[in-house]
Formats: C-alpha cells, structure tokens, sequence
C-alpha cells in the first residue's frame, strides 16, 4: 500500500474556510472594500457643512432684504441633505431626520443671532413707546408692531423681528439696541432685559448639534 503525505491547510483565515479559489476572492475582496475609517473626512465635511448653511440661511434672513439670500440657502440645504444622504448614503430615515433638523434650525439661529448679537455688540438708546398695533404679513398672520421713539427724536417702527411682542404698552420707557454697523434694525428691549435669550440659544444649539451628529452617523454607516 502507497502512502502520500497529508496536504498542507491553509494559513490564511479566509482561505481555509472558502477553499483555495473562492479564499482568494474573498481575501481580495477583504483587502480592497473600504472601511469605516476612510468615511470620516468626507462624512464629517457634510456634518458640518450642511448646518452651518442653515445657520447662516437663519441669520442672513434677519438683515433687509436678506430673505433673498436665505430662502434659496435654506431650499438649498435641505435639498443637499435629502440628495446626499437618502440618495447617496441610501439612509432614508436618517435623511427625514436631517432634513426635518436643518429645516427648524434657521428659525431659531435667526433670532438667536439677532437676540445675542444686539445685546453684547448694540448701541444702547433709550426710547419711548409711542404706539402699538398689528399687521398682517403676506400669509395673513397677525403681527405686532411698535412704533418708538428714541431720546433724539427719531422715530422707528419695529415688528416682532425686533422683539416687539404684546408685553410693551404705549408710554412704556424702553431700549433700542442699534447695530453698531448701522445694517440691522434697532432691537427693542425692556431696560431690565439685557441677559441674552437662553432659551433659543439652547434650541438652537441641540438642533445644531443633533444635525451634526445624525448627518456623521448616516455617513460613516452609509449603504452601498
């Protein structure tokens, strides 16, 4: 009776499950598919980039006539986020949840900005309340306004974009808060109300930070 040696096994882990032909396929397979780690840079660039366009679509829309760089930014935007991450990274839930942050986030960072930008950097005028009222805007909501004048004589006429709400009343002593750069309009505050609104500062700061998170998370687990 002939006797042979026994075959040597395989030393590669993919190859001695697969066999030799299919081992070295899946090895090569192995070797040349990317990883998570090289999804970073580029994940990491939209998750930063997209709310940061949203940020400024929000505060460029505070400034006249500015809405005619904020609306398409905005549009712009969302639109981005959906292409990329529902069509390219095929993550259709995490594309409705990026969307559905990026579109809040201008309406709070907006008025954030205003709010927090006045108060540390404005021009403090003090100013008398000379009317109230309401208007309604193109989509017929009733709005408030404020007519003030200040301690020069000039008289403004501001809207709930300048904080003019239901809470000031004619005669009422009151600030405006001009922007040193003379671009905004004058921002109406009680005099005991300078700390800055926490409160949107807050929202906006967890939608921004919810937006970065969801749109890195879509990209280092995007699918094929």
């Amino acid at each position: 009776m002939s006797t042979s040696e026994p075959r040597p096994a395989p030393t590669h882990p993919v190859i001695a499950e697969a066999g030799d032909v299919g081992g070295f396929a899946a090895a090569a397979e192995v070797a040349t598919k990317p990883g998570r780690a090289s999804r970073w840079p580029g994940s990491l660039l939209w998750a930063l980039l997209l709310p940061l366009g949203a940020v400024l679509a929000g505060v460029s829309g505070q400034y006249p006539y500015g809405m005619w760089l904020g609306v398409p930014l905005f549009l712009s935007v969302v639109a981005t986020a959906a292409i990329v991450v529902g069509g390219l990274w095929h993550r259709a839930g995490a594309a409705t949840l990026a969307c559905a942050l990026l579109f809040g986030l201008p309406l709070f960072a907006g008025p954030a900005f205003y709010d927090l930008y006045t108060k540390k950097a404005g021009d403090t005028v003090d100013g008398v309340v000379a009317a109230t009222g309401t208007q309604r805007n193109l989509k017929g909501t009733e709005l408030h306004t404020c007519t003030v004048v200040d301690a020069s004589g000039a008289t403004h006429r501001l809207s709930q974009q300048q904080n003019c709400f239901g809470d000031f009343e004619e005669g009422q002593k009151v600030v405006l808060l001009k922007d040193p750069a003379g671009l905004l309009e004058p921002y109406l505050v009680d005099p005991s109300d300078r700390a800055p609104d926490t409160t949107t500062l807050g929202i906006t700061g967890g939608l921004a930070a919810a937006s970065v998170v969801t749109l890195l998370w879509a990209g280092v687990r995007r699918r094929p």
